[in-house]
């Protein structure tokens, strides 16, 4: 039944492969994305010389995911021949600075041919795969060549997880080849353990990104901040969310005229989008990369500053939780020891947002009148702010170790 399933997939996939490339294409943004490096897409790999260490390629979805597993690669890096493979672009050329990997390369294309060429060449003893990588030519042929499959980080969002739902017959199929679930929490055990067989190992060792190492050498005369000057940070933010960001800056800037206010969009190809409506509604802002930001509204428009601008900040916001995008990463601003705020729509962070509020270091917030108040709060109450900067390091601290359980997990496997 698998292998019907399979040729189902696999036709599907190549059929509407050149209308996807098609709509692709016509996005200038996307254009870049898909031409980079394209030879990879198609598993034209040339690995460096290969020694007898055992090999075990770990894949990524993107930058994120990367970030998390670093001290991962720092344990093996010395030990194991490593492949660091991600979907996109800024993943690929973060992992490839990072140099921590034996080879870094893009994601094949999930095509069975291909994702068996890429197999041939890489020869791993073991997949491990990050968070929610879930594609069904891998998940096959690396179990027909008996290479040892473990997820780690595994997570299956609320709202992922009612399309899977739908498609129980086609996913447990793939989902059952693979051999451990090194899991998040409860809820995402239970997720996986829908789709998991008796042959399935699955487990819990919490968030790996709550282990990374925080520490920046990066300090707030760096960005041109004074000492009386509160940074506010909204991160990630997604559209219909940055006007909210806007009211929230008439409402407050006459009043604190010490306050800045940092608007990172998830997505850098909006910023033209961003300017047009900060010039509609009459703001004076600065572009990040302009250096020196002689107004106080400034739009990041640089990819990769977010993390250094969340730790020199007072208070920071998590983009994609007042609209319905499931939330971004609540992580590092709370590491950093800032208060974080977001909306409702946590879904895709929802134990991280909730141990958060569970200690005091987060606030949700509705709206612009909602956002705006709790932030003169924390401008006026600078006890309130620090005591909600602490507890929101605490709620962090409390959660570390992940990393040690996760390693040992995969030494485990790797070496039975």
């Amino acid at each position: 039944m698998i292998k019907f399933f399979l040729v189902i997939y696999n036709i599907l996939f190549t059929l509407f492969l050149p209308l996807i490339v098609f709509i692709v294409l016509l996005s200038s943004t996307y254009r870049k994305e898909i031409l980079y490096k394209l030879s990879e897409r198609f598993a034209i790999y040339k690995l460096p010389n290969k020694n007898l260490k055992k090999t075990f390629w770990i894949h990524c979805a993107s930058l994120g995911e990367i970030r998390a597993v670093e001290p991962i690669l720092d344990s093996f890096k010395d030990k194991y021949y490593i492949v660091l493979t991600s979907v996109t672009k800024s993943g690929r050329e973060y992992a490839q600075k990072l140099q921590k990997a034996d080879f870094v390369a893009l994601f094949p294309l999930d095509i069975h041919p291909i994702m068996s060429k890429a197999f041939n060449i890489i020869k791993p003893d073991m997949l491990v795969l990050v968070e929610t990588e879930l594609w069904p030519n891998m998940l096959y042929v690396a179990a027909h060549k008996k290479v040892k499959i473990i997820t780690i980080n595994g997570r299956i969002s609320n709202k992922s997880f009612k399309v899977y739902k739908k498609l129980k017959f086609f996913w447990n199929k793939f989902v059952g080849l693979i051999n451990v679930f090194v899991a998040r929490s409860k809820d995402d055990v239970d997720r996986f353990t829908f789709f998991a067989n008796e042959k399935n190992k699955i487990t819990i060792s919490g968030n790996i990104k709550y282990d990374k190492n925080f520490k920046l050498n990066f300090k707030r005369k760096d960005l041109f901040l004074r000492e009386e000057d509160f940074a506010f940070t909204a991160g990630s933010t997604r559209t219909g969310e940055e006007e909210i960001i806007i009211d929230v800056y008439n409402k407050i800037s006459s009043t604190f005229n010490n306050i800045k206010f940092f608007v990172a969009p998830r997505h850098i190809s909006r910023i033209n989008n961003l300017i047009k409506i900060l010039e509609d509604n009459h703001i004076k802002y600065s572009l990040f990369s302009e250096g020196f930001c002689s107004n106080r509204f400034i739009l990041v428009d640089i990819f990769g500053k977010l993390q250094s601008i969340y730790a020199v900040s007072d208070v920071c916001f998590i983009g994609g939780s007042i609209v319905n995008k499931g939330g971004q990463n609540p992580i590092e601003p709370a590491a950093y020891a800032k208060p974080v705020l977001f909306g409702k729509n946590m879904d895709n962070f929802k134990i991280e947002s909730e141990i958060l509020i569970k200690y005091g270091g987060a606030l949700v917030v509705k709206d612009a009148d909602d956002l705006a108040d709790k932030l003169k709060r924390f401008i006026s109450d600078k006890e309130f702010l620090k005591d909600t900067a602490l507890k929101a390091f605490k709620a962090v601290m409390s959660q570390k170790g992940a990393v040690a359980f996760t390693i040992k997990q995969i030494e485990e496997n790797l070496n039975a």
